[in-house]
């Protein structure tokens, strides 16, 4: 349906922190240099960040384990890259097994969905003192391509796409420290809702009231370097959301078919993978693009009821929507410079099923995918026990777990970007270092997972 922009209108979009171009120059640059010699990759112009919201099985997807609770339609069987794999709950994602590798020694810090998602969005663990001042991953993204986008880009640099930003998982993470402009542009696929649309019947329409607006509110034609942050921003935000809504090509962008939508699930991850795709496809300023599949917090009944419900239900929705945007990005010649990640905050209880016919959090044991810009797919990294209850073989050259933080400099290196820089004046006066060695127990070297691409 068409967007009707009218000043209540605007003041919405202007909350949902649409990235403008403009406020460059309104705000002095920051302090901000690199910690160590470090060489990024730069293999991907984008990356996509399939974020699990409630901590998937590992034992039931990728790091298959064996006992009385398995169920058999789980259909377990030896795929040809020549591991266990779950045909039953994912079918459609098999054929693209070659080109994603698998972790199995991955291991969180957090057992809390707040703290845990708080660490996946930014590579850090909470500080009460400094959660507010401390940018997602996207946000540093937007941030470093900044003064890299053209004129022709409409699209923002970090989208988040279904996040549920409630008390349970706590909120979306945001630009922290760093300018408004860094902030997310935020899309919530539920019922369909596709917006910043104008369809062509009401572009004059639409015209004709942004032109009414500038002429009302002439304050925002006044604005220099001394007016208030607020008011620069707001005024940035209302041109960049203007600047998307009129270019032709987001049609393109926003626009579903009824094909496409079946072939992804039909369900609004799978919208959200489409959009990501088209985002990427177009090539626009996108470069950071965060979807979510919530519903991976598996309590009670994990197998539901007749192969219904519980693990089965996420399992189709995540099967069917990661393997379209495989097999699209693939087709379309985008996987070689698109970064797909896809993980949960951590893992679930090993062994037998709780009271509730279910699993509670775990944190020592995980499963994380990476596939496209130059990774080397169809394999597995690392090895857990029998029950998948400890990590016995690390898998890499790191020689211990790959956490949070490595995911997060393997984002950044793949992206070009110096994961050990850091920002000297943010409002605490402590160092905000992209990727921190000070883990929440010891200083650990964290790094690029440089494994993945040999």
């Amino acid at each position: 349906m068409p967007l009707e922009l009218n000043r209540r209108e605007l003041l919405r979009l202007g909350a949902l922190s649409v990235t403008g171009v403009n406020l460059a120059s309104w705000v002095a640059p920051w302090n901000v240099r690199a910690q160590s010699r470090v060489t990024p990759r730069g293999s991907a112009k984008h990356v996509i960040f399939l974020n699990l919201q409630g901590g998937p099985s590992q034992m039931d997807l990728f790091d298959v384990k064996h006992g009385k609770w398995a169920p058999e339609n789980r259909d377990v069987k030896k795929c040809p890259q020549g591991y266990a794999y779950p045909y039953g709950l994912l079918p459609k994602l098999a054929p693209h097994l070659g080109e994603i590798a698998v972790v199995r020694s991955a291991q969180a810090w957090e057992t809390v969905h707040s703290r845990g998602q708080y660490y996946l969005q930014t590579g850090h663990a909470v500080s009460p003192a400094r959660s507010k001042e401390m940018p997602s991953i996207g946000s540093v993204v937007a941030y470093e391509y900044a003064t890299k986008r053209r004129e022709s880009d409409f699209l923002p640099p970090f989208v988040s796409m279904n996040y549920e930003p409630t008390t349970m998982y706590g909120p979306l993470q945001g630009e922290g420290c760093l300018n408004a402009d860094c902030s997310p542009l935020v899309l919530n696929l539920k019922g369909g809702n596709l917006p910043f649309v104008v369809e062509e019947k009401d572009r004059a329409r639409f015209a004709r009231r942004w032109d009414l607006l500038q002429a009302m509110d002439t304050s925002r034609q006044q604005l220099n370097e001394a007016s208030p942050v607020g008011m620069r921003q707001f005024e940035s935000f209302g041109r960049a959301a203007h600047k998307m809504m009129t270019n032709p090509r987001i049609s393109e962008v926003m626009k579903l078919t009824p094909e496409e939508r079946a072939a992804y699930g039909g369900t609004p991850f799978g919208d959200a993978c489409l959009i990501a795709r088209n985002m990427v496809a177009a090539d626009a300023g996108a470069k950071f693009l965060l979807v979510t599949q919530p519903g991976w917090d598996q309590h009670g009944n994990i197998y539901g009821k007749d192969g219904k419900g519980g693990i089965y239900k996420t399992s189709q929705e995540l099967d069917a929507a990661f393997a379209g945007l495989m097999l699209d990005l693939k087709r379309m010649g985008l996987l070689e410079t698109t970064l797909v990640v896809c993980m949960g905050e951590f893992g679930r209880t090993p062994g037998e099923l709780t009271p509730m016919a279910g699993r509670e959090h775990y944190a020592d044991t995980m499963f994380a995918l990476f596939a496209g810009a130059g990774v080397k797919g169809g394999r597995v990294m690392g090895a857990t026990d029998s029950e998948g209850s400890k990590i016995v073989d690390f898998g890499w050259s790191g020689r211990r777990p790959v956490y949070p933080e490595d995911v997060c400099a393997t984002i950044y290196s793949a992206l070009g970007i110096d994961h050990s820089k850091r920002i000297t004046n943010t409002p605490s006066g402590r160092d905000f270092i992209y990727v921190d060695p000070a883990g929440p127990t010891k200083v650990i070297p964290f790094r690029e997972v440089s494994d993945l691409f040999v």
